[in-house]
């Protein structure tokens, strides 16, 4: 029992004196980071650097996005009509015109319905005794119609004899029998006139409906003729000559790739500096090129897994050198700012996450805690932190701390020769 006490009691001073020792090294780890993460030295501790002046230069705010390419329009072309494919124009990869020919499907029943709606549409046309050089099917005045204007002359004729035997017999100048004859005429006149009128309307309405047939069947016959909806390139041809096709089966498949659209995403940050018309700047290496277009379309929400909203950018693509699908870089110029501060790369000093420069000024250093901007290969912006008229170290950075005193090194030569 007596051997287990000591045992615990070992056990006890080991943890007592470890925990000793953690203690004095955070301590010392403090002492360490109040200090900048470097020994301080003595109070009149100097040392020698090197220096230069903050530079001033125009700075473009740049945002720099990936996406792919994608066609403008992408259509399939498809039959109107059933019938044989006669024949077909063009291959993959043919460019075609807006209203070119693709595909031409036998015509001959359709050519035939075309001819006998218009003979249906003449006959009709001709009963109506109608100028068939100006008429207008939807506008047709009945009251020009033949059968009509006969009924309504013959109709007049007897109401003009009726009120002058009415006058006669009023002077009993003619007889009472005659008067009864003319109105009975003039009401069988009047009931004939009513029922040209009718009949006048029937026959319109039958004219507008052979019209309708006789467009439906022009409709047909043209049909047969499938004809590109946009100048384009043929991405795919789908039929055969010979093949029968019904109504709806795919013809051609066809994109238009100039322009050619861009899209990719923008962070959330940047989004409220991007609008229609900026210009964008996109680098292509299956390519081998970078060309220039201008946004087009910015997605109304943003993505939530990447934080990001997707922008639509138009690229000139005469020569079809981008290909839908093909990856890309691009680049945003979101604002240029003619009087940037930038500091040489080798005065930036980083410790626990936080940037730091070190101004110089009557022989002593400064620690500057200072937010970055854009970095280019040997100089980085300064976005906050500095005003832009001081000299920053470039030399012995990692043994610099805020009030150390130092020397340039003409200054250090010149006090040993003396």
């Amino acid at each position: 029992m007596f051997s287990n006490f000591k045992k615990l009691a070992a056990v006890a001073i080991f943890f007592i004196a470890a925990i000793a020792v953690l203690g004095y090294l955070k301590e010392a780890e403090k002492k360490k980071a109040a200090s900048g993460g470097r020994n301080k030295g003595g109070a009149n501790a100097e040392l020698i650097v090197r220096t230069t002046p903050v530079i001033r230069d125009t700075v473009e705010t740049i945002i720099e996005i990936n996406g792919r390419l994608f066609s403008e329009l992408e259509s399939t072309v498809s039959a109107e009509v059933d019938g044989v494919v006669e024949f077909t124009t063009k291959e993959m990869g043919d460019t075609i015109g807006e209203k070119e020919l693709l595909v031409k499907i036998k015509d001959v029943e359709y050519e035939i319905k075309y001819r006998q709606a218009n003979f249906d549409y003449m006959q009709t046309l001709t009963k109506l005794s109608v100028d068939t050089s100006s008429v207008n099917v939807n506008s047709v005045n009945i009251e020009n119609i033949s059968a009509v204007k006969k009924a309504r002359a013959n109709y007049d004729n007897l109401k003009a004899s009726f009120w002058r035997i009415a006058e006669l017999r009023k002077n009993e100048l003619t007889s009472k029998q005659l008067q009864d004859d003319t109105e009975s005429k003039l009401k069988v006149a009047e009931a004939d006139l009513q029922f040209a009128r009718e009949d006048a309307k029937t026959q319109v309405l039958s004219l507008q409906a052979k019209n309708a047939a006789l467009d439906l069947a022009k409709k047909k016959l043209d049909d047969t003729r499938a004809l590109a909806p946009y100048a384009g390139i043929i991405q795919k041809r789908l039929v055969s000559a010979g093949e029968y096709v019904r109504t709806g089966t795919p013809l051609y498949s066809v994109i238009k790739i100039n322009p050619i659209k861009f899209i990719g995403g923008v962070p959330e940050s940047y989004i409220s500096e991007i609008a229609p018309g900026k210009t964008v700047e996109v680098t292509v290496d299956a390519a081998n090129g970078t060309f220039i277009g201008k946004i087009t379309r910015i997605s109304p929400s943003s993505t939530p897994e990447s934080h990001s909203v997707d922008i639509e950018v138009a690229v000139a693509n005469a020569n079809h050198a981008l290909k839908p699908g093909y990856f890309a870089e691009s680049k945003i110029i979101l604002n240029v700012n003619p009087a940037g501060i930038l500091i040489p790369t080798e005065a930036l000093y980083m410790f626990a996450g936080v940037d730091k420069v070190f101004t110089i000024k009557d022989d002593k250093a400064f620690e500057k805690k200072v937010k970055l901007g854009r970095r280019f290969v040997d100089r980085i912006e300064i976005k906050s932190g500095l005003s832009g008229d001081e000299m920053v170290a470039i030399s012995n950075i990692s043994q610099l701390y805020d009030g150390i005193g130092v020397k340039k090194p003409d200054t250090a030569q010149k006090s040993r020769k003396e």
